[in-house]
């Protein structure tokens, strides 16, 4: 279907189809019957949900699924996931156990139990007893407010609740919260080690959004059988079933605004003859993420009283960027004990001094000092030829002379320094792993040029706005509301949450709980 082919009057227009917008969308239709338009840049649907393939189909990887957590039988954003799909996608919990830790002087294996996490970690560090068992209940306390905060604010909880639950006004970075309660460097490094699943340091992450992703996994990780593609799979023959419908390769220019009111939204084909059209609902709801729907979407003639506080919030706190060198395998990796647990690779226990790095290693030769592996394949028992996903984070700075250039079409040089990093992550992967490299049939990487080219999001980050202390000021950081200054305008995903898919799916509840303007999608969630 094209953009000519469907009427122009709707009930909602979602920009995006990544997790926000697929829960929201799928909620609405289904408990009100709502008429719905998703429009989509990328010609295939789903947001950092879709898989891709290559070499005739024969390998598939997941482009930001790489685990979830909280998918338990009793888990939130299992409920949720079960009514947004209607039941249509199952989750395998992960092989255990799901996170291994690998620093130069100690090695810590993370499994799925609460309990068993905590005693390995007083095993390892009996001088720390105390202060574990602290952290593990801060941890608890913290999370349970942010999530009551979302559900019934709408809004992540102010920054003074947060730290008042701590007793120390002091704490409000994750660096100040280990440094008060511990010790040992190393038991620091093991404790902030999933720093990558928010993509900032100790130093610069709010605590309360570590609380928030710790215990998300308490219970382990998971992964979708048959792969992320099987969640919009699932929604789109929702939308549609109420008169709604999905197009991809489709952008939108501009949310369109009348009397202070949102109308709809002009949009224009990425392909064919690329004719613009306007469609019109009186709710649209942006998945864009805050900064663009701000800055580019909504017209700058249009007064918003933050634009200039959300431009210096962007400039100040820049999301850090990540290479994905993705590998389609011969053989299973299972060969060189890999069960399809993640792991984290990293050069220092001080992930500060890892963050500061991050950079410095693009112009040198050797080793990549920190990386993050997964095995798609082995995690997904549906899986027909086996893959990995080797990541990495750099700064977008690096690809600046080709963020013009259109894709697949950059030039040599840009090619070349492409397949010098891909050469160096396979030399990495072949030092720890010996034997690896020979059954590589398959590499691709993609960089923070090939995100923003196909999600819009400033600098190609991949969590949206950073999750430093300030975003939980609400007075200061308004843009990060699930409503916004102009009446029938929305936010959702990441960015009116926390950042990850899961992260995106609460969003996704928030506006949905905002736009019905009552607790009932809440209530039949719990029940």
């Amino acid at each position: 279907m094209n953009i000519d082919q469907i009427g122009n009057e709707f009930d909602i227009i979602f920009i995006g189809s990544g997790m926000g917008s697929l829960c929201t969308a799928s909620l609405l239709a289904q408990s009100y019957g709502k008429k719905i338009l998703i429009l989509e840049k990328h010609f295939q649907p789903g947001g950092f949900t879709h898989e891709f393939q290559r070499k005739q189909g024969k390998y598939h990887w997941d482009v930001g699924i790489h685990y979830v957590g909280d998918m338990q039988d009793d888990g939130l954003c299992r409920k949720i996931s079960d009514k947004i799909t209607r039941k249509k996608v199952q989750w395998k919990r992960m092989a255990e156990p799901f996170e291994r830790l690998i620093f130069p002087s100690v090695s810590f294996d993370i499994y799925g139990d609460p309990e068993k996490f905590k005693a390995d970690l007083k095993n390892k560090f009996p001088e720390e007893t105390e202060a574990i068992e602290r952290y593990f209940k801060d941890i608890k306390k913290t999370s349970n407010l942010f999530g009551k905060s979302i559900m019934m604010r709408l809004a992540p909880p102010p920054l003074d609740s947060l730290t008042g639950l701590l007793g120390e006004s002091n704490i409000v970075t994750l660096k100040e919260y280990l440094d008060a309660n511990f010790s040992s460097q190393e038991l620091k490094g093991i404790l902030a080690a999933q720093w990558g699943d928010y993509g900032l340091p100790p130093s610069k992450v709010a605590f309360a959004m570590h609380a928030t992703l710790v215990q998300h996994y308490l219970n382990g990780g998971y992964y979708p059988i048959g792969g992320a593609g099987k969640i919009f799979d699932a929604v789109e023959p929702i939308i549609e079933e109420f008169g709604g419908a999905v197009l991809s390769s489709v952008e939108v220019k501009e949310i369109l605004i009348k009397d202070g009111k949102t109308v709809g939204v002009k949009a224009k084909a990425l392909r064919g003859e690329e004719s613009e059209r306007d469609f019109y609902a009186p709710i649209v709801v942006s998945c864009a993420g805050a900064y663009p729907t701000y800055t580019k979407l909504i017209p700058e003639s249009y007064p918003i009283p933050f634009r200039k506080g959300l431009k210096d919030f962007y400039n100040k706190e820049k999301m850090t960027t990540s290479l994905c060198l993705y590998l389609g395998l011969s053989e299973s990796p299972a060969q060189f004990g890999f069960k399809g647990e993640n792991y984290w690779i990293f050069s220092s226990s001080d992930h500060d001094q890892n963050f500061s790095e991050r950079n410095d290693w693009v112009g040198s030769d050797g080793e990549i000092p920190n990386l993050y592996l997964s095995f798609p394949s082995l995690k997904n028992p549906e899986a027909k030829n086996h893959t990995m996903d080797a990541i990495t984070f750099t700064d977008y700075d690096h690809f600046i002379p080709w963020k013009s250039e259109p894709w697949k079409r950059r030039g040599e040089e840009y090619k070349q320094l492409k397949d010098k990093i891909i050469e160096r992550i396979l030399s990495t992967l072949e030092s720890r792993f010996p034997g690896i490299t020979k059954i590589v049939d398959y590499a691709e990487l993609s960089t923070p040029i090939t995100n923003e080219h196909f999600t819009s999001h400033p600098d190609g980050a991949i969590y949206g706005l950073a999750c430093v202390p300030e975003r939980y000021k609400k007075e200061e950081c308004p843009w990060f509301n699930v409503r916004t200054p102009i009446e029938g305008l929305y936010l959702t995903g990441a960015d009116a949450a926390s950042p990850g898919v899961a992260g995106a799916m609460m969003g996704g509840l928030a506006a949905a709980l905002a736009i019905a303007g009552n607790a009932e999608l809440l209530k039949e969630l719990r029940n």
